[in-house]
């Protein structure tokens, strides 16, 4: 094979085989993956299998154990590279300590051409390692109210809410959004020159993804881009050692996969707004509306969605397991999926003439008015007022709709309102309002999965057991 697989293990103190848990599998198309002994990620291998190497995987923390044989590759650096005491030096532990870290899957430990029996270590994951010791709070926080209650988490350079206004990277959304395609938005969100992501040719997926898409065609669109993503990730190469070019050109397929899923249509190189238009056979005056709809919702802040995406990716989860999260959330009505709620109050609009009577009705029943109102935008959510305009350009009567209430109230429309408005002017299938909504928000879901890793820290939380304990009576 081209580049070579060696396996490199280290003897610890007392004997204790000590063995890294991580490895890169070189390929003539790019790198792979082995992400903590869950799975491996391998894209555009072309290379013939791997050369089966016998290894021995142990815990460094207990001796004595039996070693279980198994086959890995080496993981290759262009970066400087540790001794074991360089490396314990420089995070300030002993040795033992540093094979616990390699044990843990916290560290890389990377065969030695030439001490077969030594190991080296990535200078790049000892430094960010040593720096999350250093940033670790001492005191256990209180999450309880900061994940019910909506407060601030996270610090983000992508996207927030300033004073009612969408900004994205410094760029106020909509006034941006009107002049941008989706391409040149996800550039911009993941820091990238747009010609370096998207200027290759169409991403090649196997005959058994194209035999799904085919089947699945009138599949729930959510279930159907699930299923077609799975087939594809094997396919896609986004482990957290790309840089450069090669990250961006990954990104680039990504997102490109990510939108052939969701419309079950092979991967093109067309204008992604096009494809959609395409898929749905959207005619010419409404490509522009789509091409808009598609930047508004490219990112949607830091959400559950984006939150999601982080924590896989602070687990050095690759790019397409990081979507694979966000995809999950297609199903959740509470994350943007009132969409059928909304279609359903649009239909009764439409037959009663009246958006004021059908919320007096809804509040009659004491029932919630579905796409009006969202408790960030007290003065409307600026994406919605573009997409009721755009539609409204194609012939739709929605924003007629949002006179003052009787009592003066104003009737501010959600996203999902304007893109289900959006969506019947432009005559497309009665699922594309959640398409739209979560379509464009791989790029946005990368782009958070980027900033993640730049942090260089792990997410994690602590449950707080307050269960009975044992030897109390426990009611059946």
């Amino acid at each position: 094979m081209p580049d070579g697989c060696r396996h490199g293990q280290e003897v610890a103190p007392g004997g204790a085989t000590a063995v890294w848990r991580r490895a890169w599998h070189g390929s003539t198309g790019g790198q792979g993956r082995v992400g903590n002994s869950t799975g491996i990620e391998c894209g555009g291998c072309t290379s013939p299998a791997l050369q089966p190497v016998a290894c021995a995987i142990v815990n460094v923390d207990q001796c004595n154990q039996v070693k279980h044989a198994m086959t890995l590759s080496t993981p290759r650096y262009s970066g400087e590279l540790l001794s074991a005491d360089q490396a314990a030096a420089r995070l300030g532990v002993r040795k033992a300590t540093l094979y616990a870290y390699v044990s843990r899957g916290l560290l890389t430990a990377v065969a030695d051409p030439a001490q077969t029996r030594q190991s080296r270590y990535p200078a790049w994951e000892v430094d960010r390692l040593r720096q999350g010791r250093r940033d670790r709070p001492c005191a256990t926080p209180e999450l309880q109210g900061t994940l019910f209650d909506g407060l601030p988490l996270l610090d983000t350079q992508l996207t927030g809410v300033v004073d009612g206004d969408i900004v994205v990277r410094g760029r106020s959304l909509v006034p941006w959004a009107r002049q941008v395609s989706l391409e040149e938005a996800a550039a911009v969100l993941w820091g990238v020159r747009p010609e370096a992501a998207f200027s290759g040719p169409a991403p090649l997926l196997p005959a058994v993804w194209h035999t799904m898409a085919d089947q699945l065609q009138d599949a729930d669109p959510a279930s159907r881009a699930v299923a077609l993503w799975g087939v594809a990730m094997p396919h896609l190469n986004g482990g957290v050692h790309l840089q450069g070019d090669d990250l961006a050109a990954a990104l680039g397929r990504h997102l490109r996969v990510f939108v052939a899923c969701w419309l079950a249509k092979a991967p093109a190189d067309t204008p992604l707004h096009l494809q959609v238009a395409q898929a749905w056979r959207v005619p010419e005056p409404g490509h522009d509306a789509l091409r808009l709809a598609l930047v508004l919702c490219a990112d949607v802040m830091t959400n559950l969605m984006g939150l999601s995406s982080r924590m896989v990716a602070s687990v050095q989860g690759s790019l397409a397991a990081c979507l694979l999260a966000s995809l999950t959330y297609g199903f959740a009505r509470l994350s943007g999926g009132e969409f059928e709620a909304v279609e359903a109050m649009f239909d009764e609009v439409e037959a009663t003439g009246s958006l004021a009577s059908v919320a007096a009705a809804h509040r009659a029943r004491g029932d919630a008015l579905p796409g009006i109102h969202h408790h960030l935008f007290v003065r409307g959510d600026p994406r919605a007022a573009a997409l009721v305009q755009a539609a409204t350009a194609l012939g739709s009567e929605a924003a007629s709709w949002l006179a003052p209430e009787a009592d003066g109230s104003p009737m501010h429309p959600t996203l999902d309102f304007g893109l289900v408005a959006l969506r019947r002017a432009l005559k497309a299938p009665r699922q594309a309002a959640l398409m739209l909504a979560h379509l464009p928000r791989a790029a946005g879901t990368m782009a958070q999965a980027l900033e993640q890793r730049a942090h260089g820290r792990r997410m994690w939380v602590q449950a707080r057991y307050v269960g009975p304990r044992p030897g109390r009576a426990v009611p059946r």
